[in-house]
């Protein structure tokens, strides 16, 4: 097992029932994953307001989670890319 930083957005819509939660991706450092919550917030808040979606709230976290090393060497196999930031709103 190693240890990786998930991240993860929640949001709000006025009027909505639930919170609506999405998973991004997995980093090997705590620094990596807190530098991607602003573009990722930004990325969600270009994505909501070309959908229509002008009001709502974002929240992003790193989740500390642990991983089979297989899971991460298997995915970055099969997409052919890195878990990393350029790969952000692909």
């Amino acid at each position: 097992m190693i240890t990786v930083w998930f991240l993860m957005a929640l949001i709000a819509f006025p009027g909505v029932p639930a919170i609506n939660y999405k998973g991004y991706y997995a980093y090997h450092s705590p620094e990596e994953c807190e530098t991607q919550r602003i573009p990722l917030e930004n990325f969600i808040v270009d994505t909501e307001t070309r959908r229509g979606n002008n009001v709502f709230y974002i929240q992003t976290y790193c989740l500390e989670m642990q991983a089979f090393e297989d899971q991460l060497k298997k995915y970055k196999e099969e997409k052919g890319i890195s878990l990393g930031a350029e790969n952000l709103g692909a």
